[in-house]
């Protein structure tokens, strides 16, 4: 809260100097007051949830199934008119796009940033003939606007803590809808799916601290104890600790207890229901995060729902409902924000052709048509519009 005054202080009393600025005085003030009101909420929390990507499973396996998969079907590139290019400036950069990065890799990224934190940052550089395209961190990212309420710039703060002022027309800011945080800048930031999911984070993180407790603590699985009074000698203890090793050991006396003709009282100091009770909560955390994101939690090894068929359907319904439109979106915004700077007309798009689950499909609504055909339910004109083909019986 202290950083938060002293940013409004600094940037009341800001001097210019002969560094180029992105923004005046007041527009700065006006951006950290309204930092200061949406303080707790939207971007100010993208730190939180790029933690919890790191070091939540469920969060981590969910986004990042969408992510990689999302980014590894193939694309092409096509003129204004439709028809496809062979040698892409566009597709090329993208293929590309840096020294550290192919096109699954900044594909990834930016589908990574869009689902942990609602934004995605993607600047391009030039400098003569080398050109790059990088993926910026979400949460060190802050928008700059003007009096007026209009986007001048970004700021970047660096790992040392400076901060980069960054033009506006370098970067492409992709983003979630966002009629949530509406407040000061927060309207200019996506809405993470995680902030709508953080009550299930936040419990699903505690069910694993939970379990990693039972685990750490759980030591022996249960005490025998003399209940006469007469306490047994050390010797005597140690002789019995043998024997009973000696007999109880080996993989074929698992979970067996042996009965002795002492008198003995047996303590359990294993997991309780009530434990694994707790336990079997983590699965019902996982179903609700697969729901916010749109996926089946069957592609996760939910066993009990899972079936052969089930199993297929949310395969093809994790890439109609969500890997192929993600992916139009950011290929879209891509192509928009790139062609310009590279002075072509371009656009990119995925390769159906490529993708399996599709041609699967493809073939079920042909085979459907054919049906109809030969049940004299559509004639051959009819079936023809449906499938863009002629079909012969």
């Amino acid at each position: 809260m202290a950083n938060i005054f002293k940013r409004f202080q600094n940037a009341i009393n800001k001097k210019s100097d002969t560094t180029i600025q992105l923004q005046s005085s007041s527009t700065e003030t006006l951006k950290v007051i309204g930092d200061f009101f949406s303080f707790g909420k939207g971007q100010s929390n993208a730190d939180q949830f790029i933690k919890a990507f790191g070091e939540n499973p469920l969060v981590y396996m969910i986004i990042n199934k969408i992510a990689f998969t999302s980014a590894s079907i193939d694309r092409i590139a096509f003129d204004k008119s439709g028809n496809q290019i062979e040698n892409s400036k566009l597709l090329e950069l993208i293929n590309n796009p840096n020294g550290s990065q192919g096109r699954i890799e900044l594909l990834e990224t930016i589908n990574q940033q869009i689902n942990i934190t609602g934004n995605a940052y993607i600047r391009y550089s030039k400098e003569g003939l080398y050109q790059e395209l990088k993926v910026l961190p979400s949460n060190k990212i802050e928008v700059s606007v003007d009096s007026l309420g209009e986007v001048i710039g970004y700021v970047q703060t660096r790992i040392d803590g400076s901060e980069l002022p960054i033009p506006a027309d370098e970067v492409l800011h992709i983003k979630t809808s966002n009629v949530v945080n509406i407040d000061g800048t927060s309207g200019y930031y996506g809405l993470s799916p995680l902030q709508a999911a953080w009550m299930v984070v936040k419990s699903s993180e505690e069910i694993f601290s939970a379990e990693a407790s039972i685990f750490k603590n759980r030591g022996i699985i249960g005490i025998l104890t003399n209940e006469t009074d007469v306490p047994m000698l050390p010797r005597e203890r140690e002789g019995l600790q043998q024997q009973f090793d000696s007999e109880m050991g080996g993989a074929d006396q698992y979970n067996k207890i042996k009965i002795s003709n002492t008198k003995l009282k047996y303590i359990q100091t294993g997991m309780s229901p009530t434990d694994l009770k707790l336990l079997d909560g983590i699965l019902n955390k996982m179903r609700l995060l697969c729901s916010v994101f749109g996926l089946n939690s069957v592609l996760f090894n939910d066993q009990v729902s899972s079936t052969f068929n089930n199993n297929e359907q949310a395969v093809k319904s994790a890439f109609i409902d969500v890997y192929i439109p993600l992916a139009n979106k950011i290929d879209r915004e891509l192509s928009r924000f790139l062609s310009p700077l590279l002075g072509v007309d371009e656009f990119i798009n995925i390769d159906i052709a490529s993708v399996d689950v599709l041609k699967s499909i493809n073939k079920e609504h042909t085979d459907a048509i054919l049906a109809q055909l030969l049940a004299g339910v559509i004639d051959e004109s009819e079936a023809r519009d449906v499938l863009g083909y002629d079909v012969k019986n």
